[in-house]
């Protein structure tokens, strides 16, 4: 899910005891969703519903100020890593799912099930060691 939509939003508020909700402008129109986080198994997972705006009114929580925009399916919008972060780390750093093979068995063959590269290069450079020295 795009990284601008309330689903991955939720996971950076501040109040994870309340449902989080936003608008979400896209190229297909405005999305309201409501998010909370919920822990299962030791694993967070967040919890949304959303809708067209047409059909905010009957929703609590549609009178929030909280907007987002989001360009997915384009690999610019979230998809893909800095310029800066695909040269230090695409050479050096593989990251794969913990993905049941049966579901990989019908996925194209370049396909990394539930990875964020762009986040895994932010790991990696938020924790590499300094280079200087």
């Amino acid at each position: 899910v795009c990284r601008h939509w309330t689903a991955r939003v939720v996971f950076s508020v501040p109040d994870q005891l309340s449902p989080y909700s936003q608008y979400t402008d896209t190229p297909s129109g405005t999305y309201w969703c409501t998010s909370r986080t919920q822990a299962a198994e030791g694993v967070e997972h967040s919890i949304s519903v959303g809708v067209p705006f047409a059909h905010v009114r009957w929703f609590r929580g549609r009178e929030t100020p909280e907007r987002s925009t989001s360009r997915c399916p384009e690999p610019s919008c979230c998809r893909s890593p800095s310029p800066a972060l695909a040269r230090r780390w695409a050479g050096v750093s593989t990251a794969t799912a913990r993905t049941p093979s049966s579901l990989l068995a019908t996925a194209p063959v370049d396909f990394r099930s539930g990875v964020d590269t762009a986040a895994v290069y932010q790991f990696l450079e938020a924790n590499a060691p300094d280079q200087e020295g």
